[in-house]
């Protein structure tokens, strides 16, 4: 993989992770497929306020990379290098980092260093957790996932009852409780499924399955993939999208345009 000419300072990065992909309007039509990325080489801050506008608008599930020039030429970056945070990207990388593919790999692969709370601050951000009561409920359930598979020792360990929990939901207006503790034990299998190379019936088994069919029936019930095409798809924002979808179309869940 080459580096970017300039007119190609904005790309999607996505399976299988060989190079970077034209079509980025696909990104932003709904049409990009699950495990995409885009990458951003920033290298005029003038010049480029445009594709920044542009990216402020990126439909959600869509993660992004940005990448910055060296060191030598930072200081024409600053008009914008300034308000990269607020575009919430995946990470900020050299760009050293454009001819290596398999780096952005592990990038795009690599689990927050806080799953439960990013995983809530990207949620609320979205629109689907409005208060503070129930993102502390919420992020408590990813923080437990690994640990507890009912829902009846998910409200012991967080010190209440189902039926309390369920009214928090309920007013809420977000899926039940048990529809979530379901997602957030699936999301942390994806993100071991995308870093460990073993079988998928041992990391279903590892992770309280009993088995890999069972695991695969419920992350295609849940997400609409399979594990193996989870593993094929990078990133965790997709996965999230997908489950929410799903609860959309149910029924269970409205979110914001």
């Amino acid at each position: 993989m080459g580096p970017l000419a300039v007119e190609d300072r904005l790309r999607l990065f996505g399976p299988p992770y060989a190079g970077f992909d034209g079509g980025v309007d696909r990104a932003f039509d709904g049409a990009a497929p699950a495990g995409f990325a885009l990458v951003w080489w920033l290298l005029d801050g003038i010049e480029q306020q445009g594709e920044y506008d542009r990216l402020r608008e990126r439909p959600a599930g869509v993660p992004l990379i940005v990448l910055l020039p060296p060191a030598q030429h930072i200081a024409r970056t600053l008009p914008l290098l300034k308000e990269v945070r607020s575009l919430e990207p995946r990470t900020v990388l050299p760009s050293a980092y454009l001819g290596t593919p398999d780096r952005l790999r592990e990038v795009l692969a690599a689990p927050p260093r806080a799953l439960a709370e990013t995983v809530t601050r990207y949620l609320r951000r979205r629109g689907v957790i409005r208060s503070d009561g129930i993102a502390r409920e919420i992020q408590r359930i990813f923080e437990l996932a690994p640990e507890v598979a009912s829902i009846t020792r998910l409200a012991r360990r967080m010190y209440t009852s189902r039926r309390t929990l369920g009214r928090h939901f309920a007013a809420a207006r977000v899926p039940v409780p048990s529809h979530w503790l379901q997602f957030a034990r699936l999301l942390h299998v994806g993100i071991r499924l995308q870093n460990d190379s073993s079988a998928i019936f041992r990391i279903a088994t590892r992770a309280g399955y009993p088995d890999g069919f069972t695991l695969s029936n419920q992350m295609k019930r849940m997400i609409g993939y399979r594990p193996s095409e989870v593993r094929e798809r990078l990133g965790w924002e997709w996965i999230v999208e997908a489950w929410l979808r799903r609860e959309v179309a149910a029924g269970a869940l409205a979110l914001p345009p």
